[in-house]
């Protein structure tokens, strides 16, 4: 056995492997080996070092090898090729020359920026697994928190064959990193860090092209008391055999969750009756993996006042968050995380009758009102309290200043705004201004 001086570096959260060198000290992981290496290089004694990870099994190195002449100024690094290892030619067992190494490590960006690095491949060096968890679209990140801590995961999509998972191994050459496959990031190799929201809270991630398919999300039609329901719910079903449809249920609230119940994907597109879709929309959209879980509202153009934006849009939602909604605010999309896709659906031509004219245009200036004062809800407040064109647009305005109104009496009253949330309540207040 060689009589080099040998440093293991320590990994949080894995298999440590003992050393096979009597003279070995243990460091900890920081950043980088490049970072390690330079908070070491100056302690080393010996001609060459032996510098590897914990989570490597050393019993298949040949720890007593020496390189030959035209080698000794080469960092000499060994790597996995089996194929339940994973590969990466960026290995975690190195024979180092001291003097070539401090010549040259101020210099050094990167390690594999060293000017002669020695790569041996090795069939059968073993290294500790990394662990495969599958996660469900509806939470990829529960997965990750809930499961025992590791210093890398393997996180896939349960939609997915397990086997689309690539022969990879993570590099520690540089900085730690999060690593994507495919276009719907389904499969993902995650490094541990500690109180984050959302994959996206990661400094470093780095993609790669994949192929897989992925699964179409639920379509739900939704619908209560619409004159043109029935002809919308024919023309969506004729072009998407998969939808299905939530008619006459009671109550806003009860109406998602049912909605939310029928789904058999972990996300639904909501379609409402009032909604010409343009045919140009797909529904092939996918909800962001690396994202905290929301809802995504898309645009919807108004007829009447000519907004376009997430009113009476179609909604991809989160059957969990629809789940946890249990009391909403004045809007229920908006009482969970959600974001805005700027992809216009269609057309709301939800002015097919007075009653439901003058309710919808309360329903969204009341909310308008209510939430934080922006210079785009100011311009959406204007545009519908202004005389629109089109069938009903007299009532349609009617509805917005009978929402400012209602709005300026009632401010301090939340039992009283959480009144228009109900349908009941709003086909009385209609009544009584008729």
């Amino acid at each position: 056995m060689t009589g080099f001086d040998s440093i293991q570096v320590r990994f949080k959260h894995t298999k440590h492997w003992p050393s096979p060198f009597a003279n070995t000290r243990q460091v900890p992981f920081v950043e980088s080996y490049l970072t390690v290496l330079k908070s070491v290089i100056d302690d080393i004694q010996t001609e060459y070092f032996w510098f590897f990870a914990d989570f490597m099994d050393l019993k298949t190195v040949d720890i007593d090898y020496i390189p030959e002449q035209h080698e000794k100024d080469q960092i000499h690094v060994w790597y996995n090729t089996h194929p339940l290892g994973g590969t990466n030619k960026e290995g975690n067992v190195f024979l180092i020359p001291t003097a070539a190494l401090k010549k040259q490590i101020k210099d050094l960006k990167f390690l594999r920026d060293f000017k002669d690095i020695n790569y041996h491949a090795h069939s059968n060096l073993f290294q500790n697994l990394v662990h495969k968890i599958g996660f469900k679209l509806k939470d990829p990140y529960d997965a990750y928190t809930n499961t025992p801590p590791h210093y890398y995961k393997w996180l896939y999509n349960l939609n997915i064959d397990k086997k689309q998972i690539p022969n990879f191994f993570p590099s520690f050459w540089e900085d730690v990193k999060l690593y994507t496959w495919g276009k719907t990031n389904d499969i993902m190799l995650v490094p541990h860090k500690d109180n984050i929201k959302q994959f996206y809270d990661f400094d470093r991630i780095v993609h790669y092209d994949l192929d897989y398919p992925s699964k179409s999300m639920d379509i739900v039609f939704l619908s209560y008391d619409e004159p043109n329901a029935d002809e919308n719910w024919e023309k969506l079903k004729g072009k998407y055999p998969r939808a299905k449809r939530v008619h006459g249920v009671q109550g806003r609230t009860l109406a998602y969750i049912t909605a939310a119940s029928m789904s058999e994907t972990d996300y639904f597109f909501a379609v409402f009756p009032t909604i010409d879709i343009d045919d140009s929309f797909d529904f092939t959209f996918q909800p962001d993996r690396l994202k905290e879980p929301c809802h995504y509202i898309f645009h919807c153009k108004n007829p009447v006042n000519g907004l376009e934006y997430g009113h009476r849009a179609v909604i991809l939602y989160n059957k969990k968050l629809c789940f946890d909604t249990v009391k909403p605010g004045l809007d229920y999309t908006l009482s969970q995380a959600h974001t805005v896709v700027p992809t216009l659906c269609g057309t709301s031509n939800f002015n097919v009758t007075p009653e439901i004219s003058w309710r919808v245009a309360f329903r969204e200036v009341l909310k308008l009102c209510a939430m934080k004062q922006t210079v785009e809800s100011r311009h959406r407040l204007k545009k519908w309290c202004e005389l629109g064109k089109g069938q009903y647009a007299l009532l349609v305005q009617r509805g917005a200043l009978d929402a400012v109104d209602y709005y300026e009496k009632n401010k301090h009253d939340e039992n009283a705004l959480r009144l228009s949330y109900e349908l009941d309540w709003l086909k009385q207040k209609f009544n009584s201004i008729s």
